[in-house]
């Protein structure tokens, strides 16, 4: 009975963590944004281009470097310090894939045609984001390294920032001669 109790309370624990994980961020206000907010350089992500050095940082054979040449204690504080790199590194990941689901989310209002697929897709990318990030998180926390998670994370990020760029390009193809006709009125 007592294993039972222990299994279901880690369970709980366990269900707890992945919720919070999965709630929705939130970086700033709702109301009184300014423009300043509002412009494309605060949408665009910005972490998800140091996945070099993270990856470099985390990978076997620079732990093995440190092994060979730093005294123990050393090569346990970098790795730790590098795990906290890791973990901060996630967070940007996050913060960049929630600025392009707002971003996207814009481009959509904006959109003179959304189609279900595309808005269908846009939230199974956006679930598996939350679900993989939390999984990241989790073994992080644990003391594993998941660098090809955290690989893929990163390409669901810039899989995003890719299929955004298309659409603002696209949006802007199809308001473009409606604002030049308007223009030499």
């Amino acid at each position: 009975m007592t294993n039972l109790a222990i299994i279901v309370l880690l369970a709980i624990v366990f269900l707890l963590a992945v919720l919070w994980l999965l709630r929705p961020a939130r970086y700033a206000p709702r109301s009184g944004r300014s423009p300043k907010d509002l412009r494309l350089e605060n949408f665009l992500p910005r972490h998800f281009g140091y996945f070099p050095q993270v990856r470099q940082a985390l990978s076997s054979v620079d732990k093995e470097y440190l092994d060979k040449v730093a005294p123990r204690e050393v090569a346990q504080m970098a790795l730790r310090e590098r795990r906290g790199v890791a973990r901060q590194f996630l967070a940007g990941l996050r913060q960049d894939f929630s600025n392009l689901e707002r971003l996207a989310r814009m481009v959509a209002a904006l959109s003179p045609v959304i189609s279900s697929d595309q808005e269908t897709e846009r939230l199974v990318l956006g679930l598996q984001f939350r679900l993989l990030y939390a999984w990241v998180w989790l073994r992080l926390s644990t003391g594993r390294v998941p660098l090809g998670q955290m690989e893929h994370l990163t390409g669901l990020v810039g899989r995003l920032a890719t299929r955004m760029e298309q659409a603002m390009a696209a949006v802007g193809a199809l308001s473009a001669p409606g604002l030049n006709s308007n223009l030499h009125a």
